[in-house]
C-alpha cells in the first residue's frame, strides 16, 4: 500500500524537485472518479482505469497552469501544490458531499498462506505494486525516454544545451506521477475509508519514504518496506496508537545514519 502511494511522489520529486503536497488530492480524484464509474455499472478495472485517467488529466492541467511557472522556485511549489489540494478537496465536497463512500472489492475470497486465509485482493495489490515497480524500472533503464529523464534529473541546464525539451520532460513526469497517484487511490479504495480527505494518513509516511529513498527506485522500495514493517510490527505487538510516532522516529534515525538515502552507500 505504501509503495503504491510513494511511486508518484518519488518520480515527481526525483525528476522535478517538486514536493507534491497535492498527492492525496490526486488520489482522491482517482478513487472518486472510479467510484462514480462503478456506480454507473462499469467493471471494477475499467473504473480504475477511468480514475487513473482523471488524475492524469488533472495533473496535466495543474502542471500547465501552476507548476510550470514555479520550476525556478522549488519551495514555492509547496504552497502551490497545497493550494491545489485544497481546491480538489472542495471540488469533491461540492460534487459528492462530505459523507463517506464505499467501494466494493472485485472479489472477497481468501488465499491459504501458512495456514491462514489471506485476502486475495490484498495479494493482488502486492502484485500490482511489484508490476508498477518493474515497469518503471524498465522504462527508466532501457528506454530513450528513461535516458532523457535521467539526464534532466542529473543536469537540467546541460540537457537544455543539448537540445532536450526539459519542460516537456517535466510535464510528462508530473502527469505520470499524477496518474500513479490516481491509480493508487482507485485500487486502495476498497480497503480504505473514502471521504474528501481520502489518503491523508498515508501521505505522511509516504513523504518519509521518499526522503529515505535517495531518489532511486530501489530506494523507494527499500524505504517503503522498512517503514511499513516498523509500523506494522509496532501496531501488532505494542500499541497501534503510537505507531505513527515510531515510524517518524525510525525515519529520523535512518536519515541521520544515511543522509543521502538508504541506497546511496553503494556509490
Amino acid at each position: 500500500m505504501l509503495l503504491l502511494v510513494v511511486l508518484g511522489l518519488g518520480i515527481v520529486l526525483g525528476l522535478m524537485d517538486v514536493i507534491n503536497l497535492a498527492q492525496s488530492g490526486f488520489m482522491a480524484v482517482g478513487v472518486y472518479a472510479a467510484l462514480a464509474a462503478a456506480h454507473r455499472g462499469l467493471e471494477f478495472w475499467l473504473a480504475v482505469l477511468i480514475g487513473t485517467a482523471a488524475s492524469a488529466l488533472l495533473g496535466a492541467l495543474a502542471e500547465l497552469v501552476v507548476i510550470r511557472r514555479l520550476y525556478a522556485r522549488p519551495l514555492d511549489t509547496l504552497l502551490a501544490t497545497w493550494g491545489i489540494s485544497l481546491v480538489v478537496v472542495e471540488g469533491i465536497i461540492i460534487v459528492f458531499g462530505h459523507g463517506p463512500q464505499s467501494f466494493d472489492e472485485p472479489f472477497v475470497s481468501g488465499v491459504p498462506m501458512l495456514g491462514v486465509l489471506y485476502p486475495a485482493y490484498r495479494l493482488l495489490l502486492v502484485a500490482a505494486a511489484a508490476l508498477a515497480v518493474a515497469v518503471l524500472a524498465v522504462i527508466v533503464r532501457f528506454t530513450p525516454w528513461g535516458l532523457v529523464a535521467r539526464m534532466v534529473m542529473a543536469n537540467a541546464p546541460l540537457s537544455r544545451a543539448l537540445g532536450i525539451d526539459t519542460v516537456r520532460v517535466r510535464q510528462v513526469t508530473f502527469v505520470l506521477g499524477s496518474a500513479l497517484a490516481g491509480f493508487a487511490g482507485a485500487v486502495l479504495g476498497p480497503i480504505q475509508g473514502i471521504d474528501p480527505y481520502y489518503a491523508t494518513s498515508l501521505v505522511a509516511p509516504a513523504f518519509l519514504a521518499v526522503l529515505l529513498a535517495g531518489r532511486s527506485l530501489s530506494g523507494l522500495v527499500l524505504a517503503s518496506a522498512v517503514l511499513a514493517v516498523a509500523t506494522t510490527v509496532f501496531s501488532r505487538y505494542f500499541n497501534p496508537v503510537y505507531a505513527t510516532a515510531v515510524t517518524v522516529g525510525v525515519a529520523v534515525v535512518l536519515l541521520r545514519v544515511f543522509p543521502q538515502g538508504l541506497t546511496r552507500w553503494r556509490g
